[in-house]
């Protein structure tokens, strides 16, 4: 536990490659709701921190990772961030990530997604299933510039190229 501004707050939520979603949660305390392969759990952290507080784990900050991925994908909004490239771990929004609407959800989780009345049904790697409040062509535009970014950074283990630097 670490103490901010006289409140006792719940440890950093660390993502891993078990991570699959990370959405807004609506309750005074607990602001985001996390779902992994094998449990769901509430952080007091909203998911921009828990993004961001991530990323600087991992050398960067968020607004660091936008910058290097609105310099690949020539584009400003909704971008995917890489979390831990070196691990894989890339995270799609569905939405701006100053919208209450937006949900975090882990690239290499996803297996397949489909459109289901107007929503997107993503099918994850562990053979679950979730809907999401966005249209199937938002979704499908969001994990094609992923696809682009996670190229980006593994180009030289998919071409042959030299050395990408994170």
């Amino acid at each position: 536990m670490k103490l901010i501004k006289g409140i006792k707050m719940k440890r950093l939520y660390t993502i891993t490659e078990e991570t699959k979603i990370i959405r807004k949660n609506d309750s005074a305390y607990y602001r985001s709701h996390i779902i992994e392969t094998t449990k769901e759990e509430p952080s007091p952290y909203s998911p921009t921190q828990i993004i961001n507080l991530n990323c600087k784990k991992y050398g960067s900050t968020l607004d660091g990772r936008k910058e290097v991925v609105s310099d690949i994908l020539k584009s400003s909004s909704k971008l995917p961030i890489p979390v831990v490239p070196q691990r894989g771990i890339f995270m799609i929004p569905t939405a701006s990530v100053t919208s209450e609407k937006c949900i975090w959800v882990s690239y290499h989780q996803i297996k397949d997604y489909d459109e289901s009345d107007d929503k997107t049904i993503i099918f994850f790697q562990d053979g679950t299933s979730t809907f999401l409040n966005v249209t199937p062509n938002i979704f499908d535009n969001q994990f094609k510039r992923s696809s682009q970014v996670v190229v980006h950074f593994f180009r030289h283990t998919i071409f042959g190229e030299g050395p990408t630097r994170w």
